[in-house]
């Protein structure tokens, strides 16, 4: 079972490689960051009860 700790880290993971694919100088690049966001998005989806409300990371600030 996912920690807080744990969801916090794959959602700024996430974020981070989706920052990182827009960035990207390929189409190569962009895929594997994009490939690499989406395995935290599926992690992300999988720790969440199915009887909650997904959660939501923390507003930057």
């Amino acid at each position: 079972m996912a920690t807080a700790a744990d969801l916090e880290f794959y959602y700024r993971r996430e974020q981070q490689e989706r920052s990182l694919a827009d960035r990207a100088p390929n189409a190569e690049g962009r895929r594997i960051h994009l490939e690499l966001a989406n395995c935290y998005a599926r992690m992300i989806a999988e720790a969440q009860p199915a009887d909650r409300p997904t959660l939501h990371p923390p507003m930057p600030g």
